[in-house]
């Protein structure tokens, strides 16, 4: 198993790489089912900011560009 380096490049690959992940798997959904998975996760960026969780509502905010 790899190890990674606990820096800024290795966070910016993950954030990158889950974008990625979840602009493939919503490219065969239809217009109406991107949005909703959009707004979804939206939703789930907005619960992360009130809990304080910056990290995780930035990778989301990032996901739900990817996806719209």
């Amino acid at each position: 198993m790899n190890k990674f380096k606990n820096d800024d490049a290795t966070v910016n690959a993950i954030v990158s790489s889950v974008g990625a992940l979840a602009m493939v798997l919503t490219r065969r959904m239809t217009p109406e089912q991107r949005a909703e998975t959009a707004m979804e996760i939206a939703e789930l960026a907005r619960d992360a900011e009130k809990r304080g969780d910056t990290l995780l509502e930035t990778m989301l905010i990032d996901m739900h560009r990817a996806i719209r």
